[in-house]
């Protein structure tokens, strides 16, 4: 029988077409989730340290008075009368308009002394809005804060001022003016309205919003700074922006942080806050002498404090920003998803955070399912200021509840501690939700454990992010040195005996913090199929962190 011969050059065919079968070395579009045989990539980067600069333009010459508009009274639902006249100081932009219209409420900085006056302590503020084209009023609120008018009804009592104010405006606006001491006809545009408060006045302008909505203002954005925060209410549709100083001795607490924690439970509209380093909570009104950082920090710790001055020119920017943002849509001059966080802003050390209300929870601080560790000790974590519930050393401040309100929303709050002891440690997560395509950025919340030895005390931590795709395509983000979001906060370990036990703590707050990556930065992914977020501790040997939160927005 005859053995069949296969031709030569069929061979050579066959043996190509096994060997370009069998390869790994294909080419493709990493990005395009089409692609049959993607090339695999992996791209390192060094995300640049980033500092948020002024939008203000002062383009505006100004109109500057006080005013008094005349006397009026109010009967409290406790049956008390006050007598209080509507006046403050205004700033009118020199120019056609109608222009934004923005009304400052001062804080309760004396409770007995009648002839003291805090709404002048904002005129270097309302100058600088009224400069860069906001119509700008800073309210005479003092009569709501004494005592001999009622006591701790204030919130109530501001509302008639406030509104007595705005409704003098809308007069003045249509051509009747009320006493204004300058012509206001068809200079307001009152679709464009904001509300700014300091300290108590903070968190009042959350009511007087509210109150307007009901007769048909609308408050488009609300600025708080060093705000109190005694309880849960009703959120208006607006965007807020919260500045704390970290040296406030006033409230010590920062109680801006718990309304930025009720405004995320909320699932409020765009809403930030801002921790300014080592501003103190007095020097935002020039009325108020008092230096209350040394109740937070002590003799010794206001000695690389801001001044007075360094508090004013950042608050300026600041606001300017904010409004350019929130009223005109200029959303590049403030905190945005398109940018790093902001390590400075107009020069000045800060903190930030931010929550868009169409952001997405990528892991539960919960649990610890979605979580894989490689030399790293993993360990879920509760803060809580009641001690019976208080798992850690530092204090990232919560609020409310007690032994009788065990399942208050903010008197707990899930961490997950992650420490290591080794460099190229890492913790990998697998995200809740895999398609990040129509997002903007990914964004951490966490915070440095500043009492553990692990981590250094004269310097910030550092890691690198690093996202994988299906395929398996890397983007690796390496943080920038000394990111103020990583650095620990300075203090010491203190104690102090309650019932039959000793109390240890970090003995300042450690709020939250975050860590903004724009997605833009993950170029080589393909972002609708992406499946894991690593942190790569292959920069510092050993370190300690909280983490709280990781979102996308």
């Amino acid at each position: 029988m005859k053995k069949s011969r296969i031709p030569l050059v069929l061979l050579v065919i066959i043996s190509a077409l096994i060997i370009t079968g069998c390869s790994t070395d294909t080419k493709g579009d990493a990005n395009n989730p089409d692609s049959t045989f993607p090339q695999l990539t992996e791209v390192t980067q060094n995300l640049k340290s980033y500092n948020l600069e002024s939008s203000q333009e002062n383009k505006f010459e100004v109109d500057f008075f006080e005013f008094d508009l005349g006397s009026k009274e109010y009967l409290s639902q406790a049956g008390r009368i006050m007598p209080y006249n509507i006046k403050g100081v205004i700033g009118v932009p020199k120019g056609e308009g109608p222009f934004p219209l923005i009304l400052i409420t001062h804080g309760s900085h004396s409770n007995d002394d009648e002839s003291k006056r805090f709404d002048t302590g904002f005129d270097y503020l309302v100058k600088s809005l009224a400069a860069n084209g906001f119509i700008t009023v800073s309210m005479d609120m003092s009569k709501p804060y004494i005592w001999k008018y009622g006591d701790n009804d204030d919130n109530e009592k501001l509302l008639p001022v406030a509104d007595d104010h705005i409704t003098s405006l809308k007069s003045a606006h249509a051509g009747n003016n009320p006493g204004y001491p300058l012509n206001l006809q068809g200079k307001i545009n009152l679709d464009q309205v904001a509300l700014i408060g300091h300290s108590r006045g903070g968190e009042t302008i959350i009511d007087i919003a509210n109150d307007q909505v009901s007769k048909g203002i609308k408050i488009k954005s609300l600025l708080a700074i060093a705000p109190t925060f005694y309880f849960e209410r009703e959120w208006p549709d607006a965007e807020i922006a919260i500045l704390v100083p970290e040296y406030d001795g006033d409230l010590v607490g920062l109680d801006g942080f718990n309304l930025y924690r009720a405004l995320n439970g909320a699932g409020q509209n765009f809403h930030s806050i801002t921790l300014l380093m080592k501003g103190n909570h007095n020097y935002f009104n020039r009325n108020i002498e008092r230096n209350d950082a040394i109740m937070a920090v002590g003799k010794d710790g206001i000695k690389d404090q801001l001044s007075r001055g360094e508090q004013e020119e950042f608050l300026t920017n600041f606001a300017v920003d904010f409004f350019n943002s929130s009223l005109l849509g200029k959303k590049e001059s403030f905190l945005n998803p398109q940018t790093p966080q902001p390590n400075k802003m107009y020069g000045f050390d800060v903190k930030t955070m931010y929550k868009a209300n169409s952001s997405v929870s990528l892991m539960d601080a919960n649990s610890l399912a979605s979580l894989q560790g490689e030399g790293v000790q993993m360990e879920r974590k509760i803060d809580s200021w009641f001690f019976k519930f208080d798992e850690v050393l530092i204090d990232t401040i919560t609020t409310g509840g007690g032994p009788d309100e065990p399942d208050h929303p903010f008197l707990t709050k899930p961490l997950i501690n992650i420490k290591w002891e080794e460099k190229g440690s890492k913790v990998s997560i697998s995200p809740l939700v895999t398609n990040f395509k129509d997002y903007n950025s990914l964004t951490l919340n966490l915070v440095i454990d500043s009492a553990a030895d692990l981590n250094p005390q004269d310097k910030a931590q550092q890691f690198t992010i690093a996202v994988q795709d299906q395929a398996g395509n890397s983007a690796k983000i390496i943080l920038p040195e000394n990111l103020n979001a990583l650095k620990p906060t300075p203090g010491e370990l203190d104690s102090t005996p309650l019932l039959d036990t000793e109390i240890i703590f970090w003995s300042r707050p450690s709020p939250l913090a975050s860590i903004n990556i724009p997605l833009g930065e993950l170029s080589n992914l393909n972002l609708q199929e992406i499946a894991t977020i690593d942190l790569l501790f292959d920069q510092i040997d050993t370190g300690s962190i909280y983490l709280e939160s990781i979102y996308l927005q």
